[in-house]
Parts: C-alpha cells; structure tokens; sequence
C-alpha cells in the first residue's frame, strides 16, 4: 500500500481541484424549492446507504409524504430516465432501484445519469413529490440538497481509512465538512467511537444492523448454504453462522449478476447432506436474481431481510424535522 501512495496523492489532487471549481462557482451547482435529502460515502460501497434509504423513505411516508427516490441506478444496461415499475429488472433499472419498488408502496423511484434532469421531470409530472431522496449522491455536486448525511461504517470509518488505490476511499477526507450530519453505521458493538473535530459541533447519529428471522422458531440446527455479491458481507455471515449451521457461503463482487453455472454450483454444494438444507441471500442479492433463477431453488432460497434503525430514532425524527424535510 505504501507503493501505491503517490498514485492516492495524483488522485487526491484532481479531487481537491474538482472540489475547488464547484465552491468557486466555476461549476455550477443547482438548488431546487423541494426539499431533498442527499445519502452518500467516501467510500466504495459497503457503507449500508440502501438500507438508509429505505429507512428515511419508510419515516417519510409515515409522516404523509409524497416521496420520490432519485438513483443512478448502477449496473443497469440501460440508459437515460426510467420512472420505474414492479415489471422493471434489475439488469434495467439496477439492482437497488429494484429493491426500493419492490419493498416501497406509494414511492416513485427514478433512475437516470444525470440527477438534474430526474429531479426537473419529477417536478414537472403530475405526482410531483414533496421530498427527494437522493441515493448515492456525495459526489455528484451537481445537485445542492437540503440536508446531506455521511455514512460510515463503526468497523471502518473513514477518517482512518485512505484514497484508492492505497485505501478503499473513493473521495478525500476533507469532503465530510459537507455533510450536515453523520451516521455510523453497522454500530452493532456499541463501542465508543471517536469522530473528527468538526464532527462536535454537528449531528451525529448511529444506527444498527437487525436481522428478521428466517424461519418463524430460530433452530441451531438448521442447515444453510449463503451467498451474495455485495461490497461487505462480513457481518452477514458471521449472524447466520452464529444462529444457524452455515455449511457454506459463497461472496462475490458488489453487485455481481449471478450466472445460471454459479447459481447451479451452488445449489449443488448442499446435495450431499442428508438433512434438508436452505439457501440465503439477501433481499439486494435477490433483486438481480431472474425468475428462473429463484425457480431453480425449488421453493429452498429464504431471504435475509436486513434493517439498520438509528439508535436514538427520535432525536432523528427531530432532527429531520428541525431541518424541515418532513
């Protein structure tokens, strides 16, 4: 890693000066009248921005907004602006979009390259919402929300991390100054964490990782084969060998398509045990699976549904509404 250093510092320097040109004005930067709440990292992936997401939509509409959520959509094979749909793929619209349709009711979910031009047809269509949640969106500077959160890990916060290629860090440190507040996430140790300086004078919350039960009575006994394709499942697979008999857990890359030959290679792995045996994966994973797919598990893939509530939810709820976004 000391190697690639001066590779982080290039890469930090064109940061920095891409920084500079949208404080400067140079590069322009939009606000809009509709409130917006921007969710992003520093880092590449793994942060639990989705479940975030889905956490600040489900608050939203339970306060009676009229949500909408703006994503890149990452992964898709299409282009331009989708407003999407229950019929959408994931290999059209990206996998977290795809999860955000099918777990939301009454939330619009949008994916397109450019944000701007998501956010202005939503404002101009006949449903137009009354907050935007922006996904993924801190280093995309084009769009000024009305309340920007940071997210980080407990396990791996940013400030001790570092610039790719010698870290995992996708932007430099000094860009959380941005954020109005910040959440540590994955914070299921409930060690004390010390923030940044700048942090003490902001908002700081924390939030925790909750597994539903797979089965209606938690057996120890249950045998089960896990896999996903995401940027951090560490923790994901150490609860399901903690409550269950983990035979086996197959990890590939963030966001991976699984082929039919993996799928099949899988499903395999557990045909030679005598008990019966299920097969894990997580609602994101699911989401990129064809229904085919799903079919090929005969009724054996069970879903690990994941929440990540904010410690203090309501010091949270107020701080969303001293912000004035619900």
């Amino acid at each position: 890693q000391i190697a690639l250093f001066p590779f982080a510092l290039i890469y930090g320097g064109i940061l920095n000066i891409r920084h500079l040109l949208f404080d400067k004005g140079i590069l322009k930067s939009y606000n809009f009248e509709v409130p917006i709440i921007g969710v992003g990292n520093l880092s590449f992936g793994g942060s639990g921005k989705s479940p975030f997401i889905l956490y600040l939509a489900e608050i939203a509409v339970s306060k009676g907004k009229n949500v909408a959520i703006v994503s890149r959509g990452y992964g898709r094979n299409s282009k331009g602006l989708i407003y999407c749909n229950a019929s959408h793929t994931s290999q059209e619209i990206g996998d977290e979009p795809k999860m955000y349709i099918t777990k939301l009711d009454n939330v619009q979910v949008v994916v397109c390259e450019k944000r701007i031009t998501a956010i202005n047809s939503l404002l101009n269509s006949v449903s137009k919402p009354d907050l935007i949640l922006l996904d993924d969106c801190y280093q995309h500077r084009q769009v000024v929300p009305h309340l920007l959160f940071l997210l980080t890990t407990a396990q791996s916060p940013y400030w001790k991390d570092s610039l790719v290629p010698s870290g995992y860090l996708r932007d430099v440190k000094s860009a959380s100054k941005r954020a109005d507040s910040l959440v540590i996430t994955k914070n299921n140790s409930e060690k004390e964490i010390k923030t940044p300086l700048h942090w003490q004078s902001k908002s700081v919350f924390f939030s925790n990782i909750e597994y539903q039960k797979l089965f209606e009575s938690e057996n120890r006994n249950s045998k089960i084969i896990g896999f996903s394709g995401l940027a951090e499942d560490d923790l994901i697979r150490q609860h399901l060998d903690a409550k269950h008999q983990l035979l086996k857990f197959f990890s590939f890359r963030d966001h991976h398509n699984f082929t039919d030959i993996e799928l099949s290679q899988i499903i395999s792995s557990g045909s030679k045990e005598r008990e019966e045996v299920y097969f894990v994966t997580t609602e994101k994973d699911y989401a990129r699976l064809t229904l085919e797919q799903i079919n090929a598990f005969r009724g054996k893939l069970l879903l690990l549904k994941i929440t990540t509530p904010v410690s203090n939810e309501k010091r949270f709820i107020q701080f969303l509404s001293d912000k004035k976004v619900i």
